[in-house]
Protein backbone atom coordinates (compact mmCIF):
# COMPACT_ATOMS: atom_id res chain seq x y z
CA UNK A 1 0.00 0.00 0.00
CA UNK A 2 1.11 3.38 -0.71
CA UNK A 3 -0.40 6.75 0.64
CA UNK A 4 0.65 10.06 -0.22
CA UNK A 5 0.66 12.25 2.50
CA UNK A 6 0.97 15.64 1.03
CA UNK A 7 -0.93 16.75 -1.90
CA UNK A 8 -3.40 19.83 -2.94
CA UNK A 9 -6.64 20.55 -4.27
CA UNK A 10 -7.69 23.69 -6.51
CA UNK A 11 -11.34 24.77 -7.07
CA UNK A 12 -12.70 28.06 -9.09
CA UNK A 13 -13.06 30.79 -6.21
CA UNK A 14 -9.84 29.18 -3.88
CA UNK A 15 -7.54 32.44 -4.57
CA UNK A 16 -7.83 35.68 -6.40
CA UNK A 17 -5.89 36.87 -9.46
CA UNK A 18 -2.83 38.44 -7.06
CA UNK A 19 -2.18 34.89 -6.03
CA UNK A 20 1.29 33.29 -6.98
CA UNK A 21 2.66 30.12 -5.67
CA UNK A 22 5.05 29.40 -3.20
CA UNK A 23 8.57 30.58 -4.92
CA UNK A 24 10.69 28.64 -3.59
CA UNK A 25 8.93 25.24 -4.96
CA UNK A 26 8.11 26.82 -8.32
CA UNK A 27 12.25 27.73 -8.74
CA UNK A 28 12.99 24.26 -7.62
CA UNK A 29 10.17 23.04 -10.21
CA UNK A 30 11.26 24.70 -12.98
CA UNK A 31 8.17 27.31 -12.73
CA UNK A 32 5.45 24.54 -13.14
CA UNK A 33 1.66 25.58 -13.30
CA UNK A 34 0.73 22.87 -11.16
CA UNK A 35 -0.98 25.27 -8.44
CA UNK A 36 -3.67 26.52 -11.18
CA UNK A 37 -4.40 23.09 -11.86
CA UNK A 38 -8.29 23.05 -10.87
CA UNK A 39 -9.74 19.78 -9.97
CA UNK A 40 -12.80 20.94 -8.22
CA UNK A 41 -14.04 16.82 -7.74
CA UNK A 42 -11.50 15.24 -6.85
CA UNK A 43 -10.80 13.21 -10.24
CA UNK A 44 -7.67 14.35 -11.77
CA UNK A 45 -6.32 13.14 -8.07
CA UNK A 46 -8.10 9.81 -8.60
CA UNK A 47 -6.77 8.95 -11.74
CA UNK A 48 -3.25 10.06 -10.72
CA UNK A 49 -3.11 7.72 -7.53
CA UNK A 50 -4.46 4.71 -9.71
CA UNK A 51 -1.55 5.69 -12.45
CA UNK A 52 0.76 5.97 -9.81
CA UNK A 53 -0.30 2.75 -7.14
CA UNK A 54 -1.39 5.38 -4.52
CA UNK A 55 -4.09 4.14 -2.75
CA UNK A 56 -4.90 7.28 0.02
CA UNK A 57 -4.16 10.62 -0.53
CA UNK A 58 -4.18 13.40 2.34
CA UNK A 59 -5.50 16.88 0.88
CA UNK A 60 -3.89 19.41 2.43
CA UNK A 61 -5.43 22.86 2.50
CA UNK A 62 -4.16 26.40 2.70
CA UNK A 63 -5.39 29.47 3.72
CA UNK A 64 -3.90 32.20 1.34
CA UNK A 65 -6.49 35.07 2.38
CA UNK A 66 -4.79 36.91 4.67
CA UNK A 67 -1.63 37.76 2.44
CA UNK A 68 -3.21 37.62 -0.88
CA UNK A 69 -6.13 38.90 -0.62
CA UNK A 70 -9.38 37.10 -0.66
CA UNK A 71 -10.69 34.39 -2.96
CA UNK A 72 -14.69 34.61 -4.21
CA UNK A 73 -15.38 31.29 -1.36
CA UNK A 74 -15.04 32.51 1.99
CA UNK A 75 -12.08 30.05 3.84
CA UNK A 76 -15.30 28.84 5.48
CA UNK A 77 -16.47 28.10 2.01
CA UNK A 78 -13.18 26.24 1.15
CA UNK A 79 -12.76 24.32 3.58
CA UNK A 80 -16.31 23.03 3.43
CA UNK A 81 -15.78 22.20 -0.43
CA UNK A 82 -12.89 19.57 0.42
CA UNK A 83 -14.81 17.90 3.32
CA UNK A 84 -17.25 17.26 0.44
CA UNK A 85 -15.16 15.83 -2.09
CA UNK A 86 -13.17 13.66 0.87
CA UNK A 87 -16.89 12.49 1.89
CA UNK A 88 -17.38 11.43 -1.21
CA UNK A 89 -14.66 9.46 -1.79
CA UNK A 90 -13.70 8.87 1.72
CA UNK A 91 -11.86 5.60 1.02
CA UNK A 92 -9.04 7.36 -0.47
CA UNK A 93 -8.91 10.79 0.87
CA UNK A 94 -8.41 12.39 3.87
CA UNK A 95 -7.42 15.94 4.59
CA UNK A 96 -6.56 19.23 7.04
CA UNK A 97 -8.10 21.93 7.31
CA UNK A 98 -6.54 25.28 6.36
CA UNK A 99 -7.01 28.44 8.54
CA UNK A 100 -4.92 31.30 9.01
CA UNK A 101 -3.91 32.07 12.88
CA UNK A 102 -4.72 35.98 12.08
CA UNK A 103 -8.35 35.15 11.30
CA UNK A 104 -11.03 36.32 14.22
CA UNK A 105 -12.78 32.54 13.52
CA UNK A 106 -9.46 30.52 13.29
CA UNK A 107 -10.02 28.05 16.21
CA UNK A 108 -13.97 28.37 15.94
CA UNK A 109 -13.52 27.00 12.12
CA UNK A 110 -10.12 25.00 12.74
CA UNK A 111 -12.59 23.36 15.53
CA UNK A 112 -15.50 23.15 13.31
CA UNK A 113 -13.44 21.54 10.43
CA UNK A 114 -12.60 18.46 12.34
CA UNK A 115 -15.63 17.87 14.55
CA UNK A 116 -18.67 18.51 11.43
CA UNK A 117 -16.64 18.04 8.76
CA UNK A 118 -14.36 15.33 9.13
CA UNK A 119 -10.68 17.11 8.96
CA UNK A 120 -7.77 14.78 10.12
CA UNK A 121 -5.72 17.41 11.36
CA UNK A 122 -4.47 21.09 10.86
CA UNK A 123 -2.41 22.73 7.80
CA UNK A 124 -0.36 25.53 9.09
CA UNK A 125 1.49 27.92 6.04
CA UNK A 126 3.67 30.47 8.54
CA UNK A 127 5.33 32.00 4.98
CA UNK A 128 2.09 33.89 5.01
CA UNK A 129 2.96 35.80 7.30
CA UNK A 130 3.08 34.38 10.76
CA UNK A 131 5.68 32.64 13.04
CA UNK A 132 4.12 29.06 14.65
CA UNK A 133 5.19 30.67 17.91
CA UNK A 134 3.45 33.73 17.47
CA UNK A 135 0.65 34.35 20.18
CA UNK A 136 -2.44 34.05 17.47
CA UNK A 137 -1.45 30.43 16.73
CA UNK A 138 -2.12 29.05 20.53
CA UNK A 139 -5.92 28.96 20.22
CA UNK A 140 -4.98 26.45 17.42
CA UNK A 141 -2.90 24.61 19.22
CA UNK A 142 -5.41 23.99 21.58
CA UNK A 143 -7.83 22.62 19.63
CA UNK A 144 -5.64 20.36 17.96
CA UNK A 145 -4.44 18.89 21.52
CA UNK A 146 -8.03 18.91 22.39
CA UNK A 147 -9.15 17.00 19.28
CA UNK A 148 -5.82 15.03 19.46
CA UNK A 149 -4.79 16.04 15.33
CA UNK A 150 -1.87 16.90 14.26
CA UNK A 151 -0.66 19.99 12.83
CA UNK A 152 1.00 20.18 9.58
CA UNK A 153 3.45 22.60 8.86
CA UNK A 154 4.65 24.37 5.58
CA UNK A 155 9.02 24.58 6.50
CA UNK A 156 11.76 26.10 4.07
CA UNK A 157 12.44 28.99 3.07
CA UNK A 158 10.74 31.09 0.23
CA UNK A 159 10.75 34.16 -1.77
CA UNK A 160 8.69 37.36 -1.74
CA UNK A 161 5.80 37.64 -1.27
CA UNK A 162 6.06 35.06 1.27
CA UNK A 163 7.82 36.02 4.46
CA UNK A 164 10.84 34.34 5.12
CA UNK A 165 12.15 36.25 8.10
CA UNK A 166 12.41 32.51 10.05
CA UNK A 167 8.68 32.01 9.63
CA UNK A 168 9.15 28.67 8.13
CA UNK A 169 12.98 27.46 9.86
CA UNK A 170 12.31 24.03 12.00
CA UNK A 171 13.30 26.15 15.09
CA UNK A 172 10.24 28.27 15.31
CA UNK A 173 8.85 25.19 16.47
CA UNK A 174 10.85 24.50 19.47
CA UNK A 175 8.50 26.97 21.74
CA UNK A 176 5.59 25.23 20.40
CA UNK A 177 6.39 21.54 21.25
CA UNK A 178 7.60 22.55 24.63
CA UNK A 179 4.25 24.65 25.08
CA UNK A 180 2.20 21.80 23.80
CA UNK A 181 4.32 18.58 24.56
CA UNK A 182 0.61 16.19 24.12
CA UNK A 183 0.74 18.40 20.21
CA UNK A 184 1.62 16.31 17.25
CA UNK A 185 3.61 18.10 14.61
CA UNK A 186 3.95 16.83 10.89
CA UNK A 187 6.81 18.72 8.83
CA UNK A 188 6.63 19.28 5.11
CA UNK A 189 9.38 18.86 3.03
CA UNK A 190 12.00 17.91 5.25
CA UNK A 191 12.27 21.47 5.66
CA UNK A 192 14.17 21.54 2.38
CA UNK A 193 17.92 23.13 2.74
CA UNK A 194 16.86 23.27 6.45
CA UNK A 195 17.21 20.05 6.64
CA UNK A 196 19.69 19.72 8.90
CA UNK A 197 18.22 21.83 11.73
CA UNK A 198 14.84 19.51 11.15
CA UNK A 199 16.45 16.74 12.71
CA UNK A 200 18.51 18.59 14.95
CA UNK A 201 15.26 19.76 16.32
CA UNK A 202 13.76 15.84 15.93
CA UNK A 203 16.76 14.94 18.17
CA UNK A 204 15.16 16.72 21.85
CA UNK A 205 11.57 16.50 20.26
CA UNK A 206 9.89 13.10 19.88
CA UNK A 207 6.58 14.40 18.87
CA UNK A 208 7.56 15.49 14.83
CA UNK A 209 7.20 13.55 11.99
CA UNK A 210 8.27 15.08 8.52
CA UNK A 211 7.38 14.11 4.88
CA UNK A 212 10.03 13.92 2.03
CA UNK A 213 7.55 15.95 -0.65
CA UNK A 214 8.61 17.85 -3.49
CA UNK A 215 11.91 16.65 -3.57
CA UNK A 216 11.19 14.90 -7.12
CA UNK A 217 13.32 17.70 -8.88
CA UNK A 218 16.15 17.28 -6.18
CA UNK A 219 16.64 13.44 -6.90
CA UNK A 220 16.24 14.09 -10.91
CA UNK A 221 19.03 16.58 -10.69
CA UNK A 222 21.34 14.84 -8.00
CA UNK A 223 20.07 11.44 -6.82
CA UNK A 224 22.75 10.49 -5.26
CA UNK A 225 23.07 13.73 -3.06
CA UNK A 226 19.23 12.46 -2.58
CA UNK A 227 20.18 9.17 -1.27
CA UNK A 228 22.40 10.60 0.96
CA UNK A 229 20.50 13.08 2.39
CA UNK A 230 17.71 11.23 3.19
CA UNK A 231 19.84 7.67 4.54
CA UNK A 232 21.48 10.41 7.07
CA UNK A 233 17.90 11.22 7.91
CA UNK A 234 16.13 8.24 8.40
CA UNK A 235 19.34 7.64 10.41
CA UNK A 236 19.51 10.80 12.57
CA UNK A 237 15.52 11.60 12.48
CA UNK A 238 13.74 8.33 12.73
CA UNK A 239 12.94 5.76 9.84
CA UNK A 240 9.39 5.63 11.94
CA UNK A 241 9.33 9.24 11.51
CA UNK A 242 9.23 10.15 7.83
CA UNK A 243 6.54 9.96 5.27
CA UNK A 244 6.07 9.87 1.37
CA UNK A 245 4.13 12.79 -0.31
CA UNK A 246 4.25 13.98 -4.02
CA UNK A 247 2.63 17.57 -3.53
CA UNK A 248 0.76 17.22 -6.59
CA UNK A 249 -0.58 18.37 -8.54
CA UNK A 250 2.25 20.76 -8.59
CA UNK A 251 5.41 18.32 -9.27
CA UNK A 252 3.70 16.63 -11.65
CA UNK A 253 5.24 18.74 -14.41
CA UNK A 254 8.53 18.13 -13.13
CA UNK A 255 8.30 14.23 -12.33
CA UNK A 256 4.86 11.89 -11.99
CA UNK A 257 3.62 10.70 -9.32
CA UNK A 258 4.27 7.29 -10.50
CA UNK A 259 7.78 7.71 -11.58
CA UNK A 260 8.21 8.97 -7.98
CA UNK A 261 6.66 6.43 -6.30
CA UNK A 262 8.57 3.73 -8.45
CA UNK A 263 12.53 5.84 -7.71
CA UNK A 264 11.66 5.40 -4.12
CA UNK A 265 10.37 1.95 -4.37
CA UNK A 266 14.00 1.20 -6.04
CA UNK A 267 15.96 3.00 -3.55
CA UNK A 268 16.56 -0.30 -1.85
CA UNK A 269 17.99 -1.83 -5.67
CA UNK A 270 19.57 1.44 -7.45
CA UNK A 271 21.11 3.40 -4.41
CA UNK A 272 24.72 4.56 -4.57
CA UNK A 273 27.59 3.09 -3.54
CA UNK A 274 27.30 3.12 0.48
CA UNK A 275 23.76 4.07 0.90
CA UNK A 276 21.81 1.37 1.93
CA UNK A 277 18.10 1.29 2.57
CA UNK A 278 15.70 -1.70 3.35
CA UNK A 279 12.68 -3.23 1.90
CA UNK A 280 11.18 -2.71 5.51
CA UNK A 281 12.40 1.05 5.83
CA UNK A 282 10.69 1.94 2.35
CA UNK A 283 7.59 0.03 3.31
CA UNK A 284 7.38 2.34 6.19
CA UNK A 285 7.99 5.20 3.74
CA UNK A 286 5.53 4.70 1.47
CA UNK A 287 2.75 2.94 3.98
CA UNK A 288 3.76 2.29 7.80
CA UNK A 289 4.29 5.72 9.18
CA UNK A 290 1.33 7.16 7.46
CA UNK A 291 -0.73 4.30 8.60
CA UNK A 292 0.00 4.38 12.40
CA UNK A 293 -0.46 8.10 12.45
CA UNK A 294 -3.67 8.31 10.78
CA UNK A 295 -5.19 5.01 12.67
CA UNK A 296 -4.43 7.22 15.87
CA UNK A 297 -6.28 10.28 14.24
CA UNK A 298 -9.11 8.01 12.56
CA UNK A 299 -9.66 7.09 16.65
CA UNK A 300 -10.20 10.97 17.39
CA UNK A 301 -12.28 11.67 14.75
CA UNK A 302 -14.96 9.00 14.10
Amino acid sequence: MTIDVHCHLYAEGFYNESFVGPTAINTELGGTSGWHSLDPDGSGHIQRMNEAGIDRCNILHIDMGVLFGEGALAIEQQNHHISEVVRKHKDQFTWFCGVDPRRKEAAELSEKCISQWGASGIKLYPTTGFLPADKECYPLYEVAVSKQVPVYFHMGPEAPPYKNEGNAHPSGLLRVLVDFSGLTVVVAHLSFEYWRDLITLGKVCDNVMADFCAWQRIAQRSYDQFCHILRRFLDQFGSDRVMFGTDAPLVELAMSSKEWVEMVKRLPHDSPKGVAFSEEEIGALLDGNARRLFATIKQQVD
